[in-house]
């Protein structure tokens, strides 16, 4: 079975080989719950998701053997991941762009966010665990008025059409081991690429502009004093177990 076969995606997903599938229930945070899993010791590759019509929310276990700074180049292939996903699913005239650090536009509105806790916060040490994941809004909030919330919006407003959650699930994850894959095999700059292709233009960050992607990941910010470089750990989550 593939992503493209015209399948109506059912519930739960089917996930590759790699990935174990665990639902939580949709009031619960999927990433709260892969970092106990992690953080207890258990295998990586856990692909906690929660289910539900407005909101797609999953997280995935990982077992670095790289330094934190490297082992982080995770949240750009999940970024990539989720674009690619969304390009191939939706219409043409849906275009995703990437928000540094971690915001996915649709249509150059926010609609989701890419999250990221770990065991270490010292880039330079390996942590025991990472874990990467997507909180994405489908579909508008219907206790706002459109307008209350601008900046933002939903996949399913911007002209997606309702793509079942079970099928964004199995086209996301297959689409993260592609890319992982693709890192393991070739490094970093492919995804670099694939993350610059899709960076939102004219980006401002706190005030200086972005100007790219430095070689280990990390935003290049330029103001009137100087450039600086900003790395995603200083955007961890706190892992509380």
């Amino acid at each position: 079975m593939t992503i493209d076969d015209g399948y109506e995606a059912g519930w739960p997903p089917l996930f590759p080989p790699l990935l174990t599938g665990r639902e939580v229930a949709a009031d619960t945070d999927p990433m709260a719950t892969a970092v106990r899993v992690a953080a207890a010791g258990g295998d990586p590759g856990v692909f906690v998701f929660a289910g539900g019509d407005d909101l797609l929310r999953f997280a995935v276990t990982l077992a670095p053997e790289v330094p934190l700074e490297r082992a982080l180049q995770m949240t750009h292939a999940l970024m990539i991941a989720v674009g690619d996903s969304i390009g191939a699913l939706a219409p043409p005239e849906v275009a995703v762009e990437y928000r540094w650090p971690t915001t996915v536009l649709v249509n150059g509105a926010a609609a989701g966010r890419v999250r990221l806790a770990a065991a270490a916060t010292d880039p330079a040490a390996v942590p025991d665990w990472l874990a990467v994941g997507l909180d994405l809004r489908l579909s508008a909030d219907t206790t706002t008025e459109p307008g209350e919330r601008p900046g933002e919006t939903a996949l399913y407003e911007e002209g997606s059409g309702v793509i079942p959650p079970a099928r964004l699930l199995e086209s996301m994850s297959r689409h993260f081991l592609v890319w992982l894959r693709r890192w393991e095999e070739d490094g970093f700059r492919p995804l670099h690429d694939a993350w610059s292709a899709r960076a939102e233009p004219g980006m401002t960050v706190g005030g200086a502009a972005f100007v790219g992607l430095d070689e280990d990941g990390r935003a290049l910010l330029k103001d009137a004093a100087a450039t600086r470089a900003d790395p995603l750990s200083g955007h961890l989550e706190a892992a509380t177990p």
